[in-house]
């Protein structure tokens, strides 16, 4: 992987995380707090959030699903980086109530546990598909 795919995929994992940050940041108390019914359904929305996360990376990037896996990778672990900093040092940014931020931050980390589960299954599946040539030999 080149040094300008490097960047981008940083990039993408700084924007990815800022998205999710910012979300956390308006919904606040309404949305990530302990006691609330609907934070199941927040947890079940991060899916298909995640879902578009890696398509735009595809489109963004040019590459096919397949090829996902290690651009993954490194927008993972920048995104994690970030959340693990702004939970630490800078949890205003997520909320003012620590239980907000940290059921913010787990939700982050559930988000990036899914784009992970994506690329690898996207990548599993082309490598166990056969190849339109060895179609005809079976």
């Amino acid at each position: 992987m080149k040094k300008q795919q490097h960047l981008l995929f940083t990039a993408l994992g700084i924007v990815f995380w800022l998205n999710a940050a910012l979300v956390i940041r308006f919904l606040g108390a309404a949305a990530f707090s302990e006691h609330n019914p609907n934070l199941p359904v927040l947890y079940v929305a991060a899916i298909p959030l995640t879902l578009v996360s890696v398509y735009l990376t595809k489109l963004i990037s040019g590459r096919p699903l397949a090829q996902l896996l290690q651009p993954v990778v490194i927008m993972t672990f920048v995104a994690t980086f970030c959340d693990g900093i702004a939970l630490a040092w800078f949890r205003n940014l997520y909320s003012q109530s620590f239980e907000v931020a940290l059921h913010g931050a787990a939700w982050i980390l559930w988000g990036a546990g899914w784009g992970l589960l994506f690329a690898y299954y996207f990548e599993q599946k082309a490598q166990s598909t056969p190849a339109a040539g060895q179609l005809k030999q079976l």
